[in-house]
């Protein structure tokens, strides 16, 4: 799903400003160490500096003395006017998270029209930008300025000369004593860049890290006290983790599913089981809340239930893949060794790269100095935008497959393209492996995020066809024979992996137990003022177990969920006619719930859920007998002004007089749902009112007989950080 998300415009309101009185006439320096965020001064005078950000209260955490003022990349900054005095200099020391999606600002001075900033480009690359008469003019250091560690920027303004220091040292000087900053400055701002510039509604020149020591004066710096803290500077650990008050009243987001701490992100992919650990990766922007600045950010597990979270260990480089490190995939070479494939995006285009561990933690990685391994797309296409390579062994050669749309006839058409090597370092183009024919199977004009797993004696192609035409995004697939070098698909017919469209791309791999077990994305599909307002966007569902059944894909929960149950509550055979029966009242927003209804002569049943008291909120997942359709009825679910409200159907039978197991897992704002622990459907609920927790059985038109339920209070999985 990540070639396609929108942002609306709005105007961004400060939700939140502090009055801080400080002195400019001596040096002040702001310590951060409460929420008052008062500077340390000597003599009068005033700046009076506020806080923007998203939250109601500043996020102070561990800084490089004390607390630190932690930062999103978004929406926090401060920023102010500068009263009966002059400042020449500011420094601070900072620890960056990410790089920006675009030139970030560590600081600026201004009068008027004219400005310097320190600033940062999305390759962390240090930079003096200046103003003059409307023209923006940059200054570049070659030098990087390296993230989860501590650094001292400094900007001077002295004798017609701008200087930006790090750690003390001057690495950019430049001469501004015709610009009218250099004749004094009425304006600051701290932690934001200060063009105004957003994708949306979304800033993308404030910086996401920690500052601390914020000095600002009317002295040129002093850069032999502070090169006596680089040694402190270069050994004490940044800690980066997101605090945990920032999310600690959202009962929307989940608790045991795998997410990121924050911002955005996109699929998983290369999942894979390696030296008794569970690793998997993910398409990621920590600097903001929108597809941009693409990272491979990574987790690893002991269990597939408590996930850690790591360093991401491919990022954005100029060349070959500086407009993004895209999805790929994960395998293990002749030595059984690990190698990522990834789609690197460049500026002509995109590339396949490949990059190797480290060592067996697979926390660091490095990239394939021969990279790309394949430089755009076959000549005979003049299509630019190919991505998502899979990687797969037969017999004795590797193969490669890649998404990609072409035109036959004047058709768009989804396809996959393949490649093979015998050493994964030299690939060489045959043809497209497969091509769907959308006329006739709804297949779609471009395929994304390609699946070609073997499971038996039978493989299996799963695409994502990406939107067109106001059709979503779908995940679907073809079981069939891999035959000269070509998929020949049992069925010409494509399956949905799911009743009813919204979980895509799965990432799959064999587990402990030998099963093949897949972790997908969930996207949110709200507004962007709605991810303004929340701070975090998509997340990855729960591992699933597969098996093949006469050319389906069955999905249940995995095993290792069971793990999450605290406590169970069941309830005895009923029956359920006009009068619906209450499983689930109380506050609880993780919970597990296995039900088995037979249906009697109900032309409807189903379950309501999120539902407040009154049921102002309420969703109703529910089986239409006549019309043999499942339905996701949200109509009602929220009353959000930012969530989208709509009623989703998937086909689906069920006959009267046969029971079936309907299995759900509500998680926040997820709910997956499992039917005889073989068809699965999943959907997003984001109630306005955190008591909207109801969960009730109904049926209408008739009754239907609830056998057994139970329902299972669950855990936190208790992800943790390691940054």
């Amino acid at each position: 799903m990540h070639r396609y998300k929108h942002l609306g415009k709005t105007i961004l309101s400060l939700i939140s400003f502090i009055s801080l009185s400080v002195f400019a006439k001596a040096q002040s320096t702001w310590h951060f160490e409460d929420e008052s965020l008062q500077a340390e001064t000597k003599k009068p005078g005033t700046v009076e500096l506020h806080i923007t950000s998203n939250r109601n209260r500043p996020q102070l955490v561990n800084g490089f003395k004390g607390k630190g003022l932690r930062t999103d990349g978004y929406s926090t900054w401060l920023s102010g006017k500068i009263r009966n005095g002059r400042l020449r200099s500011l420094q601070a020391e900072f620890a960056l998270e990410t790089y920006p999606t675009d030139t970030a600002g560590f600081f600026a001075l201004g009068n008027g029209q004219d400005w310097v900033s320190a600033c940062v480009d999305r390759f962390g690359q240090p930079m003096l930008a200046v103003r003059k008469d409307g023209r923006i003019s940059y200054y570049g250091s070659n030098t990087t300025i390296g993230k989860f560690k501590w650094t001292n920027i400094g900007l001077s303004l002295a004798s017609g000369k701008a200087e930006l220091l790090l750690n003390g040292e001057t690495i950019v000087a430049v001469d501004i004593a015709t610009n009218r900053v250099d004749a004094g400055t009425d304006s600051i701002l701290i932690g934001r860049d200060w063009r105004e510039k957003s994708v949306g509604i979304l800033p993308v020149t404030a910086i996401n890290g920690i500052i601390d020591e914020l000095v600002a004066s009317p002295e040129n710096l002093n850069k032999t006290e502070i090169a006596k803290l680089n040694d402190r500077r270069e050994h004490q650990q940044a800690i980066l983790a997101i605090p945990e008050e920032r999310f600690k009243n959202d009962f929307t987001r989940p608790r045991y599913h795998l997410l990121p701490a924050a911002n955005w992100t996109n699929e998983t992919h290369a999942l894979i089981f390696y030296k008794g650990k569970y690793n998997v990766f993910n398409q990621k922007n920590g600097a903001n809340l929108f597809l941009g600045q693409i990272n491979w950010g990574h987790f690893s597990s002991p269990d597939l239930i408590q996930w850690t979270e790591h360093k991401p260990v491919l990022t954005p480089q100029p060349g070959y893949d500086q407009n993004g490190i895209w999805s790929g995939c994960i395998i293990s070479d002749n030595t059984g060794h690990p190698v990522i494939f990834y789609s690197a995006g460049g500026d002509k285009g995109m590339n396949i790269s490949a990059a190797y561990p480290d060592d067996d933690s697979l926390n660091g990685w490095h990239k394939y100095s021969g990279n790309p391994v394949i430089k755009g797309n076959p000549e005979q296409f003049s299509r630019k935008d190919f991505h998502d390579p899979i990687v797969w062994k037969h017999e004795d050669t590797w193969y490669m497959g890649v998404g990609f749309g072409l035109e036959e006839n004047g058709i768009q058409k989804g396809t996959i393209l393949l490649y093979k090597s015998t050493d994964l370092k030299n690939w060489t183009y045959l043809h497209p492996l497969f091509t769907g024919d959308p006329e006739r199977d709804d297949s779609g004009v471009f395929w994304e995020m390609p699946l070609f797993w073997k499971m038996g004696n039978k493989y299996i192609l799963l695409v994502n066809k990406v939107p067109e035409r106001r059709k979503p995004a779908v995940a679907m697939y073809w079981t069939g024979d891999f035959t000269g070098e070509k998929f020949v698909p049992d069925d010409p017919a494509p399956k949905r992996l799911e009743v009813i469209n919204r979980l895509l791309s799965p990432s799959v791999a064999i587990d402990a137990m030998g099963n093949t077990t897949a972790i997908a994305i969930i996207p949110d599909e709200t507004s962007a003022q709605e991810t303004f307002s929340r701070g975090w966007t998509h997340l990855y569902s729960i591992p699933r177990v597969w098996t093949l059944d006469n050319g389906k894909i069955k999905q249940s929960p995995h095993p290792a969920l069971s793990k999450l149950r605290s406590s169970v509550t069941e309830f005895p055979q009923t029956t359920i006619d006009t009068i619906s029966t209450l499983l689930l009242s109380k506050d609880n927003h993780q919970v597990e719930i296995s039900v088995d209804i037979t249906p009697g002569d109900a032309k409807q049943f189903g379950v309501l859920l999120g539902k407040d008291a009154k049921g102002n909120e309420v969703s109703k997942i529910y089986f239409d007998i006549d019309k043999r359709l499942l339905v996701v009825d949200q109509m009602k679910s929220s009353l959000r002004k930012y969530v989208p409200l709509q009623v989703r159907t998937g086909p689906y039978s069920v006959t009267p007089g046969q029971k079936i197991n309907l299995h759900l897992f509500i998680d926040g704002s997820v709910i997956e749902g499992f039917i005889n622990n073989k068809d699965a459907f999943t959907t997003r609920i984001f109630p306005l009112n955190s008591e909207s927790t109801r969960v009730e059985m109904f049926s209408a038109g008739g009754s239907v007989q609830l056998s057994e339920a139970r329902v299972w209070k669950l855990k936190s999985s208790n992800n943790q950080t390691a940054f």
